[in-house]
């Protein structure tokens, strides 16, 4: 992430193999897309293009409207659950009756999301963008806490995190 927010790579380079991470360029950054819709170099152009006036961070991911050309969301947790449901009026069969966040699982999938939110997925950035030793040991201790706590909640050979299938508490 740089200044002006992730930074895509010209759709030249992405079609190239990615040179190895101790030898990438600036156009060679190892798994980085192309913006295939408007050619941006950064996430920030897309931010602005939906609203000219924003000042705030340029974060993903970006759920994008592209008949209406605007940004319809960027929170990761909210864009789960739109993309859970939100399409199912294209998809048929099997996909359609696919459900992430079914009514009977619910309470139990907010419980562990909640403390995954918190402890891993904001951890894992606490962590990484932190700018202090002691700022980095306040985020990693609860960071790994959570990770042991997941490895110990799937140590009984289960393959999903709650009611024996795949559901949002995964996916998150």
């Amino acid at each position: 992430m740089l200044e002006g927010g992730w930074h895509f790579v010209t759709p030249e380079n992405a079609a190239k193999d990615p040179a190895p991470a101790s030898a990438h360029s600036f156009d060679s950054f190892p798994a980085a897309t192309a913006d295939k819709l408007h050619g941006f170099g950064y996430l920030r152009e897309l931010y602005f293009k939906a609203q000219p006036d924003y000042d705030a961070r340029f974060t993903v991911p970006v759920l994008w409207d592209t008949k209406n050309q605007t940004l319809v969301n960027n929170e990761s947790s909210e864009v789960i659950r739109d993309l859970n449901t939100g399409f199912n009026s294209l998809l048929s069969g099997k996909e359609k009756e696919l459900d992430l966040y079914p009514a009977q699982l619910r309470q139990e999938i907010d419980e562990l999301n909640e403390w995954v939110y918190n402890d891993v997925n904001n951890g894992v950035y606490k962590s990484g963008f932190a700018t202090t030793q002691e700022a980095y040991e306040k985020a990693v201790v609860p960071l790994f806490k959570a990770l042991d706590r997941l490895e110990k909640i799937l140590s009984d050979g289960r393959e999903f995190l709650i009611g024996g299938r795949l559901t949002e508490a995964d996916v998150r």
